[in-house]
């Protein structure tokens, strides 16, 4: 996996997925749950990331946008796995 992060700064992965254990270059920073249907996903940075939790706040908000479109009735389509943010 640490392969296929080469310039992504951040990471959004679904809970209880296999992907969970994510990059070692990685920590947790903050949780999303869709308010639709609680899937949950724990916001991850690079050790390196400047601004962390702000950063993660705006990431939360945008994260929440992406849920929400996945259930609009036009555009169904399943939560993806992992969500990279540059």
């Amino acid at each position: 996996m640490d392969g296929d992060i080469v310039n992504v700064k951040a990471i959004a992965v679904r809970t209880g997925q296999q992907r969970q254990k994510g990059p070692l270059n990685f920590y947790d920073v903050s949780t999303v749950a869709c308010g639709k249907c609680d899937a949950g996903y724990i916001i991850r940075h690079k050790r390196k990331l400047k601004g962390s939790l702000t950063i993660a706040a705006e990431q939360a908000i945008e994260l929440k946008i992406i849920l929400t479109e996945d259930h609009d009735p036009k555009d169904r389509r399943e939560h993806p796995d992992l969500v990279e943010f540059e």
